[in-house]
């Protein structure tokens, strides 16, 4: 190289760097000018987004070789374009370039990394992959947990990531989880003073609240926000239709019409100038609310008018695929089945279910349901099929044609399947709930179709169908923590399993911090928010835990069997308009019963019994004999003739009468003829969950007996002098007669008690409790002093209860509470078996002190002779029958309170065969150590003998 070359490339990497800063600095114009024409309220909006692209595409081209953070902030922008323009797929290309520009930087901003993960998170929930959605959502939360400087940076860029987040998870059914998000958007709104995104979030909330079924306050929200936000545009918009919607779920109809058709006036004036598609989404969802409004009303011809408009634009427009289209088609066939076309309702829930599914070259007809896994929407995809099922028994009921019949079985077997899948992804216990009440006629109308099918043509494949269904009738939201409460353990390392114990905690805390405490608050959403995150943590990096949560580990019937002794029955009730299904269980055999039953009557049957049961009788006799022996008649009489021979029955009851102890029920053979005379009685909320404990060793440790309310110098005096006292109407005698450790008086505070080693074989409860059925998260049980210090139903959820053999809960009410479609009873009980108590013996009403301080007592006393747990409780009122307190309380009100909620097995060794061992062992060491001492006494006389006769 010559010297003038030399001088040439030497001039040429001096001016680079001025030639690059250039470059940027064009681009950062170019920039700028786009976002002008992308904010701009003047002119064509249309004509506005195409500029801001061309701008946006010359920033990017200047920079995308030599500034790597600008290129990517650049894809950021263009990828929001194209999310606007509805073009998601390209959308999410541009910030996976983003991604790569960036990636070989180790000093890229937290700020840019955080942007391109959060709009990845929201594209692929758009294009419904909401495992790669969950991934990207995650690395922007933890890059937010890592640095929170970035909320300064950019605050409007994480208030609408937590939006987003927000939105999503209430698609999904995770209710709890969504408005965590939404509140945390909120909070942001108000700290960076964003009124207009305040009124969106409220609006958002408002979706979530009404989806949950709380359409009132809903309806707070959404008029809320109407009175806040007046500008004519797309947001109005959705506040009107928001309204709209709410007054039709709270059945209105008249009252929503009006806002219905302002929504769709002000709709016309925003479209106007605009293309085709934009706000179309808006504009089908509007026409599918209205039609189900006339459809309510029934005006049917408009409602289909509406119909057809929606269905020809979306095929126009947005083609055959999405969700929206598929809500569309299930409003019509709704509208085929109030006209008694069950063909064509088929059909459209048919194309309902091809439209949210990815694979339909198996769907060509109604007869073929879909693999879930194709499934770009599972909740949808369960609307429509269950719509489909009920209308093909509906073909089958008017034509009695099998082919019918046959896909309405396949196709309640596949929404029964999705459902649990769908619970699988739901995180909070509350969401569970709500989800089981939306979906609470789903398995029984399951069960009256496949029971028709098996009672025509018997086979093993239809019987297990059947079984299974019954395993999945109730509790699901318990039995997905049973599940997910022996998974955790085997698949998660410990140390993570401790921190979500404490954010759980901490989350049960705050939680009872007043409304008005907005630190607390905000304490409460970011630690709720950590919990979720941690729980995406088990999903995506620890894949046996993924595998396991998804896998299907239902017990066979066989399996049922197998676990059943000789004495044993098993019977599950499943209730259906007017029919009582059941299915009793022996080691024999399994059958399925359909008992015919007066509804109404029935349900009265169970309401004059519960008044009997429920209330105080003070010195008023027992009336309810005749309502025990009917409702023997309808649950118990049907299956007789199986249960003969057995001792022991473990029922799993329907939800509608969760309430109903089976001990009160009368043969009515003679007076007093309680069946828990006859059989000892284990509640179960399916076999899976009673048989699931039932391989837990016994703990050694000593029986805890906690009375609050009991004074500590009495019990101890008494059991340092290990006097016998009779029986007492009070916890002092209790924890006098059991033992044990003790927490009594000023030691049984909630502090002492979360610190005291749980692993026991019984936790006896000997104190206060009160039940809230408005609000179970309020029901408590009372420690000392009594004011401040009750354990509530949260703090129960999270006891480290997987090694306590059995919980006595012997204060009031423990097993009541409000009563849920499909779940059963939220009760302070429930908690225990939520918190792996694997037995709990609880009160269904209000305790008297005395009566169940002789049945504890005694129970006690039987348990500790090793006698199984439901064992133990009937003899422990046996025992009570046959003595002379029964004479005073010969009343169901005060011994039927006291069930087994459960696991029957022994939790205590027998201390009788023990004690046998014990003066066995005794006798014959006793034995050894005279024949010893004697040896020793005649070797000592032999050898002072022997001294004497030397001496002489």
């Amino acid at each position: 190289m010559n010297s003038r070359s030399a001088c040439w490339l030497l001039l040429l990497l001096l001016g680079l760097p001025r030639l690059a800063w250039a470059q940027a600095s064009l681009s950062d114009k170019y920039r700028q000018q786009a976002e002008n024409y992308a904010t701009a309220e003047l002119g064509s909006e249309r004509l506005n987004d195409s500029l801001a692209i061309v701008y946006y595409q010359k920033a990017y081209a200047l920079v995308r070789h030599i500034d790597p953070v600008r290129a990517a902030n650049l894809c950021v922008d263009l990828s929001s374009m194209d999310y606007k323009k509805k073009n998601t797929r390209q959308a999410t290309d541009r910030c996976l370039m983003g991604l790569r520009h960036i990636s070989p930087l180790h000093t890229a901003p937290d700020s840019v990394r955080f942007k391109l993960f959060s709009a990845l998170g929201t594209f692929y929930k758009a294009l419904y992959r909401n495992d790669s959605a969950l991934f990207y959502f995650r690395k922007a939360d933890l890059l937010l947990t890592r640095n929170p400087r970035i909320e300064q940076e950019i605050p409007l860029y994480v208030l609408y990531h937590f939006n987003n987040q927000g939105n999503w998870f209430f698609k999904l059914g995770n209710y709890s989880r969504s408005l965590s998000y939404l509140a945390q958007a909120r909070q942001l709104a108000g700290k960076w003073e964003k009124p207009e995104e305040i009124t969106y979030i409220e609006s958002n909330m408002a979706g979530c609240y009404e989806a949950m079924g709380r359409f009132d306050e809903a309806l707070v929200h959404r008029k809320f926000v109407n009175t806040h936000y007046q500008k004519p545009d797309i947001q109005k918009y959705m506040d009107l239709s928001g309204i709209g919607s709410t007054l039709c779920k709270l059945k209105r109809y008249h009252e929503a019409l009006p806002y219905f058709l302002r929504a769709e006036q002000l709709l016309t004036t925003v479209r106007q100038k605009k293309k085709a598609t934009d706000y179309l989404p808006n504009q089908l969802h509007l026409w599918r609310m209205m039609s189900s409004c006339y459809r309510a009303m029934n005006q049917l011809p408009v409602s289909d008018r509406y119909v057809q408009q929606a269905l020809q634009l979306h095929r126009q427009y947005l083609g055959s695929k999405g969700p929206l289209l598929a809500q569309v088609l299930i409003e019509q066939g709704a509208l085929h089945e109030d006209r008694h076309q069950y063909e064509q309702a088929a059909g459209s829930y048919q194309k309902a279910i091809q439209a949210v599914c990815r694979d339909t070259t198996t769907l060509v007809n109604y007869q073929q349901n879909p693999s879930a896994e194709t499934a770009s929407d599972e909740t949808t995809l369960l609307l429509a099929a269950t719509h489909k099922a009920v209308v093909l028994k509906k073909q089958y009921d008017a034509t009695h044609r099998e082919v019918y019949r046959k896909a309405s079985v396949d196709t309640y077997s596949f929404c029964v399947g999705l459902q649990q899948r769908i619970r699988h992804g739901i995180d909070t216990d509350q969401s569970q709930v709500i989800f089981s009440t939306r979906q609470h006629a789903l398995v029984p109308e399951a069960v009256a179709v496949t029971f028709d099918a098996y009672q025509h043509q018997p086979g093993a494949a239809l019987r297990e169908t059947l079984f299974q269904l019954f395993e999945q009738a109730q509790a699901g939201s318990l039995r997905e923590a049973f599940r997910l409460n022996t998974i955790k353990p085997q698949t998660i390392p410990a140390p993570l399993l401790e921190r979500e114990q404490r954010l759980k905690k901490q989350i049960s805390e705050l939680k009872k911090h007043p409304v008005t405490d907005t630190a607390a608050a905000t304490k409460l959403i970011g630690c709720q928010l950590q919990w979720h995150r941690l729980i995406d943590t088990f999903r995506l990096d620890y894949p046996a835990y993924y595998r396991l949560n998804y896998a299907d580990v239902a017990m066979s019937s066989r399996a049922l069997q197998q676990q059943l002794g000789n004495q044993a029955a098993y019977v599950a009730y499943v209730r259906h308009g007017a029919s009582l299904f059941i299915l009793v269980a022996t080691r024999q055999t399994i059958e399925f019963i359909r008992q015919p039953i007066d509804s109404t009557r029935f349900d009265q049957q169970l309401r004059a019994l519960s008044q009997e049961l429920y209330h105080d009788p003070v010195i008023r006799q027992y009336k309810g004999a005749a309502y025990a022996a009917g409702l023997y008649a309808a649950c118990i009489a049907p299956i007789r003739v199986h249960l003969a021979g057995k001792t022991r029955l473990i029922i799993s009851r329907d939800w509608s009468f969760n309430f109903l102890p089976f001990e009160v029920l009368e043969t009515g053979e003679q007076a007093r003829d309680y069946l828990t005379r006859h059989v000892a009685i284990a509640y179960a909320f399916s076999a899976q969950t009673f048989f699931a404990a039932s391989q837990r060793p016994s703990s050694l440790n000593p029986v805890l007996v906690v009375a609050p309310f009991a004074r500590t110098e009495a019990i101890q005096q008494a059991v340092n002098r290990q006097e016998t006292v009779p029986t007492l109407a009070s916890s002092e005698a209790e924890a006098r007669r059991i033992g044990g450790d003790v927490l009594a008086g000023p030691d049984a505070t909630v502090g002492r008690f979360l610190k005291t080693d749980l692993n026991r074989p019984v936790i006896y409860f000997a104190t206060h409790a009160q039940t809230d059925e408005t609000d179970p998260a309020n029901s408590h049980i009372a420690f000392y002093p009594g004011e401040a210090d009750k354990l509530y139903t949260d703090d129960v959820y999270n006891l480290p209860l997987g090694a306590t053999g059995l919980a006595v809960l012997g204060a009031c009410e423990t097993g009541s509470g409000q009563t849920i479609r499909g779940e059963g009873i939220l009760s302070l009980a429930r908690a225990f078996a939520y918190a792996g108590c694997p037995s709990v013996i609880t009160t269904l009403w209000k305790a008297n002190e005395e009566t169940t301080s002789f049945l504890t007592i005694r129970l006690h006393h039987h348990l500790s002779r090793g006698l199984a747990t439901d064992q133990a409780l009937q003899q422990a009122r046996l025992d009570f029958f046959a003595s002379p307190v029964f004479a005073k309380y010969d009343h169901p009100y005060y011994w039927a309170n006291y069930i087994l909620l459960g696991n029957y097995n022994p939790v205590m060794p027998d201390n009788s065969r023990l004690s046998m061992a014990g003066w066995l062992l005794l006798a014959v060491s006793t034995g050894l150590l005279a024949f010893w001492q004697r040896k020793r006494l005649v070797s000592g006389i032999f050898r002072l003998h022997t001294n004497d006769l030397t001496n002489s």
